[in-house]
């Protein structure tokens, strides 16, 4: 009798202390069928995906919100940015060649996607690129894109060229801000009013500044209608008619009117492209959708107009893409990132201001409602060329630079300096040299 008691005792004690610890009784066990589906349900472990570019990824919104939005989607994938700093396409290109592991989604330049796809460093997309898919696109960003008849990229941005106006200058000078329809005479004209001297005749203000290299004024030959070279990439077209008329167009502002600064001259303010205007000492500047980003920060009060109309009614876009580099582990996965980037995460693109999309289905009415300007870089995408990017145009750009240089200042006439481009031109450019 005393046994019962202390056995009933003791399964009484376990079973109190079993439901203060809040572990359950064999009674109360869940069933091993059921825990065998709790195992099942658990998240599998997430797939990374590594994106590199020459962005830092803690600093750049636009990445950090892509990245968000991607994996919001894919809840499967993870997204590890690597950024790789100056040097970067050189830098690419000798990891592709080393052969070893690749990331598996790349950023680069529209100038150079033909160098690397020629290369084999990057993959051809023409199996993922669907006719739908183009078709959103606005044309000159699939140009941008193609070699050889093949796609070997996506738009990351497009940048297509507008003109920056500082409102205050032309208060100042006393001048009204002219109409979107204004022409090379007009603004060359606005730009001699805008220039200013001081009692010595040392000139302090300039109306309109451009950098020397050939995204700086390449727009300025082909609204000329003039190239710089051939459809092909082959040949050097700079000794045209049109183009040695767009160019002395230029260099006159500089040499006889004054009104654009020499490099010396607007270097005294920064090495941007914008550091004059930023320094309130230029009226006017080319430039995109990013330049904004700067004024803003400088607290420039400016607007914007279409370029100024030549011959021809065109601005000339850049485009910075997504490429699948060569020994990417999954090109599908690539693809899945990619595809993400240029679709739905265009609308990203724009509201980060990283830059404008290059999908005409994205829902552009916020961004043209917050500025009234804001409606030329949307309308500038209907009138842009892509920038020329023939497979050795790095060379051929470095060359236009070094002899034009000397020709800005003054020292060799217009045609010397093309003809001296043209003659070592045509070598880099068929690639004999």
């Amino acid at each position: 009798m005393k046994k019962s008691i202390i056995f009933i005792l003791i399964t009484a004690f376990l079973l109190a202390a079993c439901a203060q610890s809040g572990e359950a009784t064999p009674s109360e066990a869940a069933p091993a069928e059921e825990s065998t589906n709790m195992e099942e349900a658990a998240p599998a472990e997430k797939t990374v995906v590594q994106v590199l570019s020459w962005w830092d990824y803690t600093t750049s919104t636009p990445l950090q919100e892509l990245k968000a939005g991607f994996e919001a989607e894919n809840p499967d994938l993870e997204l590890e940015f690597i950024q790789v700093g100056e040097g970067y396409a050189d830098k690419v290109l000798t990891m592709i060649a080393g052969g070893g592991e690749m990331p598996d989604v790349m950023m680069l330049a529209m100038d150079k996607v033909p160098f690397f796809a020629d290369r084999g460093a990057i993959q051809n997309l023409d199996s993922y690129i669907s006719d739908d898919y183009k078709n959103e696109l606005y044309p000159f960003v699939l140009d941008a894109l193609t070699y050889d008849g093949s796609v070997y990229a996506v738009a990351r941005d497009v940048t297509p060229k507008v003109m920056f106006l500082n409102t205050d200058l032309f208060t100042a000078a006393g001048l009204d801000i002219p109409s979107a329809d204004w022409t090379w005479d007009d603004f060359k004209a606005l730009a001699s009013q805008l220039t200013v001297k001081d009692d010595g005749g040392q000139t302090t203000q300039w109306g309109f500044y451009f950098p020397k290299y050939a995204d700086g004024f390449a727009h300025w030959i082909m609204q000329n209608d003039a190239t710089l070279v051939s459809a092909d990439g082959m040949t050097s077209t700079l000794d045209s008619a049109n183009a040695i008329e767009a160019i002395n167009f230029l260099r006159d502002m500089i040499l006889v009117d004054g009104s654009i600064p020499t490099e010396s001259q607007a270097q005294q303010f920064g090495t941007s492209g914008n550091a004059p205007f930023l320094a309130n000492k230029v009226a006017m500047v080319a430039g995109g959708l990013s330049t904004t980003v700067s004024l803003d920060d400088a607290g420039i009060n400016y607007t914007v107009l279409p370029l100024p109309k030549g011959k021809l009614d065109l601005n000339t876009a850049f485009v910075n893409a997504w490429t699948i580099p060569t020994g990417a582990k999954d090109p599908d996965l690539s693809w899945r990132v990619m595809e993400y980037f240029s679709t739905n995460g265009q609308q990203i693109v724009l509201d980060t201001g990283m830059g404008l999309p290059a999908s005409n289905s994205v829902d552009t009415s916020e961004f043209v409602a917050a500025h009234d300007f804001n409606r030329y870089f949307i309308e500038a995408m209907d009138t842009a060329v892509p920038f020329p990017a023939p497979l050795y145009g790095a060379d051929y750009w470095t060359l236009i630079k070094t002899e034009f240089d000397l020709m800005w200042l003054g020292d060799i006439s217009v045609e010397d300096a093309v003809s001296s481009v043209v003659e070592q031109g045509n070598l880099i450019l068929s690639g004999e040299n």
